[in-house]
């Protein structure tokens, strides 16, 4: 369940003492077209016919936004031809335009069309060839045409990592539950509108890339010439307001039960760190309970209880594994292979886009969100991972953080000064990372070495993968709930 919607299906209900307001059939197999625009009448008619001319035949709508030029006059010439009209008394932005003409939309598949832009003949068709009842949307290549010409070609979904850089164009096809649960066009930063809804869009499903190519018009009046030398200049602020925008957090723990009166303290902190990132999406909790204590247990769920208005959902569920050992070696090789099977349950079972790892002996400041999600979503190409600070508690002299050298031996931080740096390794204390652009696995064992964390580490340094550590996130290591180590 995404909000309040059902996906892909939703159950019919009986209650018949509900009022509802009259509702448009929607027809199978059926696409509809909404061409949404403002002034957009020397470009329109060829809007319109490529439309109305496609192979497959389509329910096209045009929906306008208050255009004070002769866009209206343009597209009811094409009312005989079966074109539906939409008309705004109040300019909205082309989101609401594209909204009000889904409103009027028979189809239960939907794809959108620019007032400037056109569509191929067989543009529709393959899409549909790629389409299937539980894909989300299908996305392809655009050609720019006018002004210049150039090809954008789009990656396959298995490779495009769509949080690094948008390359769905406007003109998806999409699933009409898939657009409707996903909440439809939406205006957060008055662009990146299409970025915005593949994101939203993609939770609901593996989309698929067909062979069909749009032609895309350059002019000197189209929205993109008009942002371009403002886009380039404010492109590094945009893609990140839209990566935080879009994103939702996971917060996942391992409650092990050695520090049950230090529960509420990390309660309390995590909570407060949540609270300050002020995220438009829902943030969840999910801690894996491996006390095998009923009391510990029961004051878990007490004390998350008291946080219910923060977190979307609270989930704790049972982890039970015993750790039977002889010697220390064993112990060390049974913790390993038991946190590496508990990370990878937490992968399973946290469903955000920006999974936040934080152990149940690491008390968090109340900055370390932003702080994280700041550096996380940040520049061109963001990294993949970014850790807070805390010392280790067995060694106290020493971060848990640092780097590898060249013969694979970890080479631990004794001081970690003021400034963000890259590193090659660091602990799942207080580790925030991107879920679809890190490793999927967790391994129990480092080079025989029994740590999954540089383990997992290792994989993403291997794979060209980026790890901040942030000393503006100091975290506190408790050895007992009264002793908390800095």
């Amino acid at each position: 369940m995404v909000g309040n919607a059902l996906w892909p299906k939703p159950e019919k209900t009986n209650n018949h003492h509900e009022k509802t307001s009259p509702k448009i059939k929607v027809r199978e197999t059926k696409v509809s077209i909404i061409i949404g625009a403002r002034n957009n009448a020397p470009f329109l008619s060829d809007a319109i016919e490529s439309a109305l001319n496609q192979s497959v035949p389509c329910e096209v709508i045009y929906s306008d936004d208050c255009s004070f030029d002769e866009s209206l006059k343009i597209a009811n010439r094409f009312k005989n031809q079966g074109l539906i009209v939409v008309n705004s008394a109040f300019h909205r932005g082309v989101c609401d335009a594209r909204n009000d003409g889904v409103s009027r939309a028979t189809g239960n598949y939907l794809l959108f069309l620019d007032g400037d832009d056109i569509l191929p003949p067989d543009y529709v068709k393959k899409h549909l060839k790629e389409i299937t009842s539980i894909t989300p949307f299908v996305y392809g290549d655009a050609k720019a045409f006018g002004d210049y010409s150039t090809l954008w070609e789009a990656p396959e979904w298995e490779t495009g990592k769509l949080w690094l850089r948008n390359f769905v164009n406007t003109s998806a096809l999409w699933n009409r539950q898939a657009f409707e649960t996903a909440g439809r066009w939406r205006n957060k930063i008055n662009t990146m509108w299409d970025w915005d809804l593949a994101l939203r869009g993609s939770r609901l499903g593996t989309p698929a890339r067909s062979k069909a190519i749009l032609k895309y018009r350059q002019h000197s009046r189209s929205w993109s010439a008009n942002i371009q030398t403002k886009y380039k200049q404010r492109q590094e602020n945009l893609l990140p307001q839209m990566r935080r925008i879009c994103s939702r957090l996971s917060v996942g723990s391992i409650f092990s039960g050695r520090l049950s009166k230090f529960f509420p303290h990390w309660m309390s902190s995590v909570a407060q760190a949540v609270k300050l990132i002020d995220s438009s999406e829902p943030v969840e909790l999910v801690i894996l309970d491996n006390s095998n204590d009923p009391k510990a247990l029961s004051m878990i769920r007490s004390e998350s209880n008291r946080y219910l208005n923060t977190f979307e959902t609270i989930r704790i569920i049972p982890h039970s594994v015993m750790i039977n050992f002889s010697n220390e070696k064993e112990r060390r090789n049974q913790v390993a292979q038991f946190m590496a099977h508990a990370c990878n349950r937490l992968r399973v079972e946290m469903r955000g886009d920006i999974h936040w790892l934080i152990e149940d002996d690491i008390l968090v400041p109340v900055e370390a969100g932003v702080n994280l999600i700041e550096q996380l979503t940040a520049g061109w190409i963001p990294p993949n991972a970014v850790s807070g600070c805390y010392r280790n508690r067995h060694v106290e002299t020493q971060f848990v953080g640092g780097h590898f050298d060249d013969y694979h031996i970890v080479n631990a931080f004794s001081e970690i000064g003021t400034e963000t740096s890259t590193v090659d390794y660091c602990g799942t204390g207080c580790l925030m990372f991107w879920k679809d652009r890190t490793p999927q696995y967790w391994e129990s064992h480092y080079r025989n070495v029994p740590a999954h964390d540089w383990e997992w580490c290792a994989m993403l340094k291997q794979s060209e993968g980026k790890i901040l550590m942030l000393p503006s996130v100091h975290c506190g290591h408790a050895r007992t709930p009264e002793e908390i180590l800095y």
